[in-house]
């Protein structure tokens, strides 16, 4: 690449993805997503402890041993079950208080209104619809003025109220999460901020008084929330929540899915980098409120049996894209006379091994790097195609588990399928590729080193 086009993306292109990345409610946004991700994490690995239990004894007839732990089984169900079961709950608590921090106002009371408002918005009832084709019973008389159940024709509709749907406090309820929690937040801290608060004498101690500013602001924002809440159902005959999953989160997370979109967001996320810009922190909306809500669902398919809804998930770059760091240091090894780069290689190899690339990424250098700029893009445009293409296909499974992201390339893509052994194969393809497209640039740099 020439000095004049990286000068001319210097100037023009990378300032817009500063103020992108820098954007105040897009970094409320990534560090919601980041603040769950304690709780998340405990609940992937006991996922990923069941699947050793469970899955891995089921495959070789082994039952015995799952006989044995069941009673860690159920516990680790139980942990499921209070973590990525309720993580709109969680993620939307988080999204108050980080946007309470922007408007420098009460984080507490400003996650507890978010939280508060998510509830109103969902509903309290649950409906689940019965096929009875084949029953001869007049169903219509059976339960006439039985609250709560319906029949229409053959279908037997039975809805239970004064509850937390459990589809609606899972991943499908993060769409409607972000939505409601900028609303119910924003119209909180701007009360607070403009002073509709209750006054209270000095002498009041401030852990009372603190609480009863709040009020007004927060008595505004969940009324604001209920009152639209209610005239969105009456208008629709639906629920907020079903709405946006149907009409937004649904379309997105499908586009998300398509070859171009996978290889795109590895493209630009390694594009950004290059010029020494976090490509996580410019890119993390989109990877964690897309994909990273794919992995959720994934999560939950597999905890439950069911058939895995998404080919390729936020985790799912981290098991067979982001490795490819890995294939430069083998090619320095390889045929590198640059005594720098050899040294560099030497010394950022571990830390790599774990996927930390910044003492490569700067010490090498790769970030500016006019010889490398190619292969540092091709290689996340190659891995991510092979990647996405192997798992379309039915050759891999789909990730299902969130892995802690220190965890090294080929038992990273192991352990997030699930323990599929071909993930194994498809991550050491993807390290030969990003070592053979590394190959005749570190031989370019060899000649201008000499």
């Amino acid at each position: 690449m020439s000095r004049k086009t990286m000068d001319i993306i210097q100037d023009k292109i990378l300032p817009i993805a500063t103020k992108i990345g820098n954007q105040r409610f897009l970094v409320a946004l990534r560090d919601s997503f980041i603040g769950t991700m304690p709780v998340v994490m405990t609940g992937s690995i006991a996922l990923l402890i069941n699947a050793f239990l469970v899955d891995i004894p089921d495959q070789f007839n082994f039952q015995e041993i799952t006989s044995f732990f069941q009673w860690w089984v159920d516990i680790n169900n139980l942990v499921f079950k209070g973590s990525i079961s309720i993580v709109a709950l969680l993620f939307i608590y988080c999204l108050g208080v980080n946007i309470a921090k922007i408007y420098k106002t009460d984080t507490l009371s400003s996650g507890l209104v978010a939280l508060s408002s998510f509830v109103i918005s969902i509903g309290n009832s649950m409906t689940s619809t019965y096929n009875l084709e084949n029953n001869n019973i007049d169903l219509s008389a059976l339960f006439t003025g039985v609250e709560g159940i319906k029949v229409t024709g053959s279908s037997l509709n039975v809805t239970i109220t004064g509850l937390l749907p459990g589809t609606q406090i899972n991943s499908n309820g993060y769409f409607t999460a972000i939505i409601i929690g900028f609303l119910s937040s924003i119209i909180f801290c701007k009360l607070m901020n403009k002073n509709w608060t209750i006054k209270l004498p000095d002498t009041v101690p401030p852990a009372i008084a603190k609480p009863f500013l709040s009020i007004i602001p927060a008595l505004v924002s969940l009324y604001i929330v209920a009152v639209f809440t209610f005239f969105f159902n009456k208008i629709t005959d639906s629920l907020i929540i079903d709405w946006i999953y149907k009409v937004l989160q649904t379309p997105m997370l499908g586009l998300s899915q398509s070859f171009a979109a996978v290889v795109l967001v590895a493209v630009l996320t390694q594009f950004f980098w290059f010029f020494g810009i976090h490509g996580g922190n410019v890119m993390a909306p989109i990877m964690e409120g897309v994909f990273g809500v794919a992995l959720l669902a994934n999560l939950e398919a597999y905890q439950n049996h069911e058939t895995i809804p998404y080919v390729w998930t936020s985790v799912s770059y981290g098991s067979f894209v982001w490795y490819a760091t890995l294939g430069l240091l083998i090619a320095i090894f390889l045929i590198s006379k640059n005594s720098h780069y050899k040294e560099v290689a030497k010394l950022g190899f571990m830390p790599v091994l774990f996927n930390i690339g910044e003492p490569v990424m700067y010490g090498l250098p790769t970030v500016l790097n006019p010889i490398l700029f190619i292969p540092f893009l091709l290689c996340p445009a190659v891995m991510s195609s092979v990647a996405y293409l192997a798992t379309d296909l039915g050759w891999v499974s789909p990730v299902t588990q969130n892995v802690t992201w220190v965890m090294p390339p080929i038992l990273y893509g192991f352990f997030s399928t699930g323990f599929d052994w071909r993930s194994i194969i498809l991550s050491i393809i993807n390290l030969i590729l990003a070592t053979l497209i590394y190959l005749p640039f570190v031989r370019m740099a060899n000649k201008k080193f000499l």
